[in-house]
Order: structure tokens, then C-alpha cells, then sequence
């Protein structure tokens, strides 16, 4: 079973995320603020991890770029979720090695089909 990773300080949101992939059959790891998540990544080893921008703590780009500076977390793929609607905070975020930025409300559908993609169980699309 695949792991995945929730940082999300939301609980509604945790919520949402939490049901949508245990219901897809992966296991979940949980981190409610920014400051845990790397040692959570380490202990846990997710397949991926979705991280919100605004966590207390540490920021998702910053978790983003201690993911990429880390040997053992640099190959996790990262998808981003945020309130922050914004281009330059999206090409940021991307530019650092988000695969996807999700800006809240987001269709769990879309996310869905994207983790199965990164994960290797959806074909992969492109979008015209």
C-alpha cells in the first residue's frame, strides 16, 4: 500500500484529502504543522506528499525546498495546495519543485487523477 503525506493545518481540509485517499486505498500520514514534516517524512517514507503553503512553523515552500535539499526526501513527488491565487506564488512554488499547485476550493477529482498519475497507476494526460 502507498503512503502519502497530508500537511495541512486545515482539519477540514485534512479531512477532505484524508477520505478522498483512504476511499482510493492508500495509507495516510498526517502533519498539522510545518515544523514536523521532514521528520515525518523520513520516519514514514510516503510515495508523495501533498503540503499546504501556510502552515505554522514552516512555510510549504520552504518544507518544499528542505524536500529538495535532503537526499532522502528529494525523490518524493510534492504537490502543493493553497488559498494564495496568485501566478508569482504559483511559478515560486513550481520553480521549486512542485509538481502541481492546487489553489483551494480545488476539484478532489483533479487531485485524484494526479496522484494516480504520479503514482503509476493512471495513464498520464495532457491537458490542451
Amino acid at each position: 500500500m502507498k503512503t502519502i503525506l497530508i500537511a495541512d493545518d486545515d482539519p477540514m481540509m485534512v479531512k477532505l484529502l484524508e477520505f478522498n485517499l483512504r476511499r482510493a486505498g492508500y495509507a495516510i500520514a498526517i502533519c498539522r504543522e510545518g515544523l514536523s514534516v521532514c521528520d515525518k517524512a523520513r520516519s514514514e517514507h510516503p510515495d508523495l506528499a501533498i503540503l499546504d503553503v501556510m502552515l505554522p512553523g514552516r512555510t510549504g515552500l520552504e518544507l518544499l525546498r528542505d524536500f529538495k535539499g535532503d537526499g532522502g526526501l528529494a525523490g518524493i513527488p510534492v504537490l502543493i495546495v493553497t488559498s494564495e491565487g496568485k501566478g508569482s506564488t504559483q511559478d515560486e512554488l513550481l520553480a521549486a519543485g512542485a509538481l502541481q499547485v492546487y489553489t483551494k476550493p480545488f476539484s478532489p477529482t483533479l487531485l485524484m487523477e494526479r496522484v494516480r498519475q504520479l503514482l503509476g497507476e493512471a495513464p498520464v494526460t495532457v491537458s490542451k
